[in-house]
């Protein structure tokens, strides 16, 4: 039996905010000034848009944000806006996105699977797929 050595720094990696592709920098920053912002009590809408590159993605935003946070099976984890690196669940979000807009359902099912049932990914696929539609061009 060949044993095999694991680096847990690279187990443990996520992506550094500052170095990803604009869409999931957009939705990280967005997922993080919306937590931030409404605890302090000075949530704008205009302000969320600007995160998100798109103004009339907001909408779709906060619907998105509410299938994923009523179908998580914990309280979804967001790094503070200091932090550099993405929680695993910003990543995870952030991939879901991006696998949406392009339409690939397989990949965003095996992401999910393992914690979430059909309906809530069904959910998920749907108001992703909205949230995108703002955002593709970015994408493609």
């Amino acid at each position: 039996m060949k044993l095999v050595a694991y680096n847990l720094a690279m187990l443990t990696y996520t992506p550094d905010l500052r170095y990803v592709d604009p869409p999931r920098m957009r939705l990280v920053s967005a997922l993080r000034y919306s937590h931030v912002a409404r605890a302090r009590n000075c949530y704008s809408p205009q302000k969320l848009g600007d995160h998100l590159g798109s103004r009339t993605a907001v909408s779709s935003f906060h619907v998105f944000l509410d299938e994923a946070g009523r179908a998580w099976p914990e309280p979804i984890s967001l790094n503070p806006p200091c932090q550099p690196a993405f929680s695993y669940d910003e990543m995870l979000l952030a991939d879901l996105c991006i696998a949406a807009a392009r339409n690939d359902r397989k990949p965003f099912d095996e992401m999910t699977q393992d914690m979430l049932g059909q309906a809530a990914r069904n959910s998920i696929w749907a108001s992703a797929r909205r949230l995108m539609r703002y955002l593709v061009s970015v994408v493609e």
